[in-house]
């Protein structure tokens, strides 16, 4: 996508990539949800085309954009698998490898109580009005997507079900919709590289002027000497006078342009893409649950509770450790690993039943 500007050049391609920590960039990450049908058709479309990576896979590389399915996706993916691949006219047997070994082991399920439904948007999906015609009826054989999206808030749902477009909450044209978020991830996974390696960089430059400061303390007389020494070496080559600083400057601000430019127009394309898009936004007032189900979507690693009330802590969020604790044992959706360790949901690898 390309963004207009005034004196109609061509905006810099900003990069993007993976993040080495998703955290690092403090804003909210945008989920994507899958539906039964999305999963289906990019199965078909791989074992179609034999591509080597699937969109799924690759949004899950960004590290900042996991997919998500709702515990009763593996049971329609059964269900339908057969008759989508004949629809798209290829093996129901590649169809099903595709998603097995390429496309689910970057997805995880996660399991809903039955008062997740009931949360305000999936209600909508529940409600059947047999007043209305059929085609403006909501389907409560997708609620549990829509649940899942208003439990980890906020949300894309990528689906090719009309469904979710008459309720106002997802667009049915998937694949851009999945190139969008793709796009928005690696934008803000580059954000957050860059970031880590200024603090890493900047760790490095204060370790060494405690170090240096130390050594300066304990050889005052040596440290006069040498930085006397440097000054006038400086002072020799001209270093130091004005119209030097003036240079250094402006050719400090020449090689920050390009650095600049590629900010704006990375901030630019980020805002158009995000605007482009229909987000299932977080209640106001969310649960503790739901408030450790985001946390845990996004931090990209195990926490145990103590460290999950201090991340929560320090996004303004009061919770105690054994409050957590409590209310993740209560719930399917969280799954418990040794070391007292808690995450989101559970692989879906395995979760299709192989037709013999």
């Amino acid at each position: 996508m390309t963004i207009d500007r005034a004196d109609s050049a061509s905006p810099p391609s900003v990069p993007s990539g993976s993040a080495f920590n998703p955290m690092a960039l403090d804003r909210p990450m945008l989920l994507p949800v899958l539906d039964t049908n999305a999963l289906l058709t990019e199965a078909c479309a791989l074992a179609k085309s034999g591509g080597k990576q699937d969109k799924f896979t690759a949004l899950a590389l960004t590290g900042r954009a996991v997919p998500y399915i709702a515990a009763h996706v593996p049971g329609e993916i059964d269900k339908h698998l057969a008759k989508m691949a004949d629809h798209h006219e290829v093996p129901e047997a590649l169809a099903r490898r595709a998603l097995e070994q390429r496309i689910l082991p970057s997805v995880r399920v996660v399991d809903l109580e039955i008062r997740d439904h009931l949360s305000p948007q999936t209600r909508h999906i529940l409600r059947v009005d047999h007043e209305m015609p059929r085609r403006h009826r909501g389907d409560p054989d997708d609620a549990p997507t829509m649940a899942l999206a208003e439990f980890l808030a906020p949300c894309v749902i990528v689906t090719k079900d009309s469904v979710f477009s008459r309720f106002g909450v997802a667009v049915i044209e998937w694949i851009p919709v999945v190139q969008n978020v793709m796009r928005i991830a690696g934008l803000e996974a580059t954000a957050a590289n860059a970031l880590t390696v200024m603090d890493w960089a900047l760790r490095l430059l204060g370790t060494g002027a405690h170090r240096l400061a130390a050594l300066a303390r304990s050889n005052p007389l040596v440290a006069a000497a040498t930085v006397s020494a440097l000054l006038w070496w400086c002072h020799r080559k001209g270093y130091l006078t004005r119209d030097n600083w003036r240079r250094r400057l402006a050719q400090a601000g020449k090689a920050t342009t390009p650095v600049l430019e590629l900010a704006n127009a990375g901030m630019t394309e980020h805002k158009t893409l995000s605007d482009s898009l229909l987000v299932v936004q977080p209640p106001a007032y969310p649960t503790t649950e739901q408030l450790a189900a985001r946390h845990l979507a996004r931090c990209g690693r195990p926490l145990t509770p103590g460290e999950l009330r201090d991340a929560l802590t320090r996004r303004g969020h009061t919770v105690s450790a054994a409050q957590l604790k409590r209310d993740m044992t209560a719930h399917a959706a969280f799954v418990r690993a040794p070391g007292d360790l808690w995450t989101i949901g559970r692989p879906a690898t395995g979760t299709t039943n192989r037709k013999t």
